[in-house]
């Protein structure tokens, strides 16, 4: 695209974007409406030392018709350690490689970049020295012209194409700019004109040092006069900045028509698999036909009619040239399940895919489950096929290595993303900015809730807060600071799960920087390399896994996950019971309703639950539970419909089910109808009248009336956003039943590493504490001869761990562990101070006292922490005082019930032993109250409780309410104190305190809640 200069008179060259992270507030889109506003033909982007933003900055100035300048603003090291920066900018495809691998560079040198390694670097590149930001300028006011000199004679030989920029907004400069222009003429240095870019409008100058002070850690950004006028100009106003110097401003026109990168998106780069197979597409075909008949053998299935739809599948992914991500992927499953890591059965649309059953990638017969290739590849829709990967999150880091030394981790990377300033998060940086107390802050996030997505919704929806605002001028500046900041790019992380894997090195796709665990990292977001047509693979770290391969493991029997039986009625009796703490998917108030009503007697009936659990479809589980059971009749429009509804009652919760409708009853193939699924999902009326169309006409040439035709058009319509991926919820389902299975016949191994992995989380913990209570198993107090790090099942019952403890931290606890493996259990408290006296100190041993860990030593808490130091002296000196350890005495006295309750709740976290209920056995038969577990919904009810949390807010008028977590040593339940019934009783309520609470029970989100409207204290 070449520039005429009537086009634009100027072009800005010298752009810092949101992207230069806590160092620019320029948002991208903003920047570049406002660039075609002010009609600019070309733009560049020079972020410094990234180019996080330059594929959004391309396609967005596509978009927009300007046409796109690629630059990276570089931090040089010079000989003298001064860091000077120089902008260098793409002048066609071959440079943009070059600012790749430099953009790299920038970010995995520690040390910085040299001028020598850049130039190495800068083929097709045009360079701008920036006049205030470099060393030949200091030297240059210095008056050290012979060195400034030659020092510019050094970067016109490593770089061609060189300019000066000259920015008038440097204060200096508007004095001294004809000897600069005579100097650089003298000389041969090219000259341009710039004007540093770093905030859209003068407005914006004080979020500017806003994100300045939260990057640096400061209170007040001491900038200077040039950072006042750094906002983006108009052409205009550039060219009237520069009339006594027309040349510079005309020659950034001629930069601009330098500069020509054509970037191609949507040609896959596909990764290639490296063992040195010549045709991948035969050895995908060997690979998948050897593991058909693997799966198949010895089963009494249409074998014929599993060949046909693998060799179709094979078919197609030859066809469409993703033999070698089949491979690859098959490859690192392989590696995983020969390192005895567990694989997840499948994820997503990839369980409709026989060749990935066959090669092990996933454990699901798509055939079984009536699931259709085409929902994972279409043959009519040019797309990748999108397999991700479930593993233990505590090995799947070990299947990434595997693949970066397998594939080169120059062709592995991590995939960045960027965390943005939420609403809270902008306020509390703001905040520690002005140096707000936290009383003030809290006062502030009081209003923010999570009610609200931005700082404009808050606001209108907040009439108290409007009059803060009003009403406190530091209040208005803070927020009017968070309209500026919400959503800009506050730091970068790592993608969850996504791994690029590529057909070279990555470098000549996306720039790099360091990742984790010895990988790069892309700059490119996920979103930017789809783009560019790079394959993401999703390795998933998933608990559930973990728990399963654990569970597996403790019980020491060979079990295999994939084996496990689907057709086991107690486990089926135990789900429709609604006993399903701690199986994935299945643990919610409303989910064990569902499950329960169903009476789940069989897989599938896992599977429509949790496809049916859903907004919108959660609607129709009545008329599907009562179809079910033949209380309602099961009608079809079109006895076309009755084979592909008939396993769900008539209703439509598939996807794959609008996709069968659309085969049978219209004739469109399989890839058709997935296209016409998705279309028909966006329902914007355009298409669905284009679709209407192609629907009626396709099914009244075989045969249909018009009416029925729209008649059944109309039906998938209402239930295209309803309908969900088939493979994803019998994939969902299989890990929820095989953990069912475990818990069922594995009850005590089962909750001991359900609990294991949610430490941190006392509210789960309590309520896996009471579901074992249920089944009469004993969860004890950590022990300091039983519990390890983790939860540990026994014959007795299941101790709880020592990580749950305050204080003891996690090296602390491998030393204490690694003394008692090696020297057996400990005797009495004496013994255990003297072996651990060079392990813990005084404070870990009394919040080890406190927790209950020590009770195994029959002496009370109390006695144990007054008599430590005694038993430490007899430790010290135990050679000279042998025979006197058994012959420390300690009293009976004791805390008392109370104290112990409360130093319990403080160092476990809750009560597991000493609680208040347990000092009145007989209470609630006293008081004649029910259970929260029988509490009825809609009925006034009395209910025994202590408080667990206590949640106060404010409402829109500024009244004070509550909301209390509640538990009657069973059970707990969510309560509320309304207004004026919390105004009554807020200076009662405290924790240790056992009430009587009389109140109605509704439902909230799917769970009870019970509404307080009086409260009495139990004396």
């Amino acid at each position: 695209m070449f520039i005429q200069e009537t086009a634009t008179k100027y072009v800005n060259l010298y752009t810092e974007t949101e992207y230069s992270l806590l160092s620019s507030p320029n948002r991208l889109q903003s920047l570049i409406e406002k660039a075609k506003e002010y009609g600019y033909s070309a733009l560049a982007i020079t972020d410094l030392d990234n180019m996080y933003g330059a594929l959004k900055f391309y396609m967005l100035c596509q978009e927009k018709g300007i046409k796109p300048i690629i630059g990276i603003n570089v931090t040089v090291v010079s000989s003298k350690n001064f860091y000077n920066s120089l902008l260098l900018y793409a002048k066609d495809n071959q440079g943009y490689q070059s600012l790749l691998k430099i953009a790299t560079m920038a970010k995995k040198s520690k040390k910085g970049i040299d001028l020598e390694t850049i130039s190495d670097y800068a083929n097709h590149c045009l360079v701008i020295i920036p006049s205030d930001e470099n060393e030949i300028i200091k030297l240059y006011r210095e008056g050290s012209l012979e060195e400034a000199k030659a020092m510019i004679h050094q970067y016109q030989k490593l770089f061609p194409d060189l300019y000066l920029g000259i920015d008038l907004q440097t204060i200096d400069m508007k004095n001294r700019i004809e000897e600069l222009l005579s100097y650089s003429a003298s000389i041969g240095l090219q000259t341009v004109a710039i004007n540093k870019t770093s905030y859209l409008d003068n407005d914006d100058f004080e979020a500017y040092k806003m994100l300045k002070c939260i990057g640096l850690s400061l209170n007040d950004y001491p900038y200077t006069e040039k950072e006042m006028n750094q906002s983006f100009l108009s052409p205009m106003k550039a060219v009237d900045l520069f009339r006594k110097y027309p040349k510079l401003i005309a020659e950034t026109i001629n930069i601009a028509n330098k500069c020509n990168v054509v970037l191609e998106f949507g040609n896959y780069k596909m990764p290639v698999y490296s063992d040195g197979i010549e045709n991948t597409g035969d050895y995908l075909q060997e690979l998948a036909m050897i593991g058909l008949n693997k799966r198949l053998k010895g089963k009494k299935l249409d074998h014929e009619k599993y060949r046909e739809r693998l060799l179709y599948e094979l078919d197609v992914i030859i066809k469409m040239g993703f033999s070698d991500y089949f491979i690859i992927v098959y490859d690192f499953v392989k590696y995983a399940k020969k390192a005895g890591i567990l694989v997840g059965p499948g994820r997503g649309s990839a369980p409709s895919s026989l060749v990935a059953y066959s090669l092990g990638i996933t454990d699901i017969d798509p055939l079984e489950y009536d699931l259709l290739f085409e929902r994972f590849l279409n043959p009519d829709r040019i797309s990748m096929p999108d397999i991700d990967m479930d593993f233990p999150d505590n090995r799947r880091d070990e299947v990434i290595a595997y693949v970066g030394r397998k594939y080169g981790n120059e062709k592995v990377a991590h995939i960045s993303t960027f965390g943005t300033f939420g609403v809270r998060l902008a306020i509390r940086d703001i905040a520690r900015v002005m140096n707000m107390s936290d009383l003030y802050l809290n006062e502030i996030l009081k209003y923010t809730g999570n009610r609200f997505d931005s700082m404009a919704e808050i606001v209108k929806n907040n009439p108290l807060f409007q009059k803060m605002i009003r009403e406190n001028e530091k209040v208005q500046y803070l927020v009017s600071l968070v309209y500026k900041l919400e959503g800009l790019p506050r730091h970068i992380s790592t993608h969850a799960a996504g791994i690029i894997i590529s057909d070279v090195d990555l470098v000549n796709y996306t720039p790099l920087q360091e990742g984790i665990n010895g990988l790069s990292q892309t700059q490119y977001e996920a979103t930017d390399l789809e783009k560019i047509g790079l394959v993401k693979i999703d390795f998933l770290g998933i608990r559930n896994l973990t728990i399963i391969d654990e569970v597996i493991s403790k019980t020491g029997e060979e079990i295999k996950a994939n084996t496990i039986p689907l057709d086991d009625k107690e486990t089926y009796q135990m789900i429709a019971s609604g006993d399903t703490d701690g199986l994935f998917q299945l643990e919610s108030g409303g989910m064990r309703k569902t499950l329960m009503m169903l009476k789940t007697s069989e897989f599938n009936d896992i599977v429509n639950a949790i496809a049916l659990f859903r907004p919108g479809p959660k609607d129709m589980i009545p008329s599907f539970v009562r179809r079910k059971f033949g209380q309602e009749k099961i009608e079809y429009l079109h006895p076309d419909l009755k084979d592909i509804l008939k396993s769900t009652y008539g209703i439509i919760v598939y996807q794959e089910q609008i996709i069968q409708i659309a085969q049978k009853f219209a004739g469109y193939t399989a890839g058709q109808a997935d296209i016409l699924r998705r279309a028909i999902t966006k329902k914007t009326a355009d298409v669905l009248v284009a679709e209407r169309e192609r629907f009626v006409e396709k099914a009244t040439k075989l045969g249909h009336s018009v009416a029925i035709s729209n008649e059944v058009y109309d039906y998938i319509v209402k239930f295209a956003n309803y309908g969900f991926n088939k493979s994803h919820s019998v994939a969902y389902a299989l890990v929820a039943y095989q953990m069912g299975y475990l818990k069922c016949h594995y009850y005590k191994h089962f909750m001991a590493v359900l609990m294991s992995n949610t430490i941190g989380n006392i509210r789960l913990i309590k309520s896996y504490i009471k579901n074992c209570n249920r089944r009469n198993i004993k969860v004890f107090l950590p022990s300091v001869n039983y519990s390890r790090d983790d939860f540990v099942a026994t014959e007795e019952g299941i101790y709880y761990s020592f990580l749950g403890i305050m204080n003891l931290g996690a090296l602390t606890l491998a030393s204490l562990l690694e003394e008692r493996d090696k020297n057996g259990f400990y005797q009495s408290y004496d013994e255990f101070i003297s072996r651990t006296k060079d392990i813990l100190n005084k404070r870990v041993v009394e919040s080890m006292i406190y927790a209950g860990a020590l009770d195994c030593f029959q002496i009370p808490r109390k006695q144990m922490v007054l008599e430590y130091d005694t038993s430490l002296e007899l430790a010290n000196y135990g050679a000279i005082l042998k025979g006197k350890l058994s012959e420390h005495v300690f009293k009976e006295e004791e805390y008392s019930f109370e104290e112990i309750s409360r130093l319990e709740r403080e160092y476990l976290g809750f009560n597991l032993k000493y609680d208040i209920f347990m000092k009145y056995p007989n209470i609630k038969e006293k008081y004649k109250t029910l259970s929260i577990s029988d509490l009825i919904v809609g009925q006034k009810q009395k209910v025994l409780f202590v408080i667990e949390r206590i949640k106060v807010i404010k409402t829109k008028k500024n009244e004070e309410m509550a909301f209390l977590e509640i538990n009657d040593d069973m059970d707990t339940i969510d309560a509320v104190l309304f207004p004026k019934v919390y105004q009554e009783y807020s200076t009662k309520l405290n924790y240790g305190v056992i009430y009587i609470g009389e109140g109605k029970v509704d439902i909230r989100d799917n769970k009870k809640q019970l509404i307080l409207e009086n409260i009495y204290v139990v004396k």
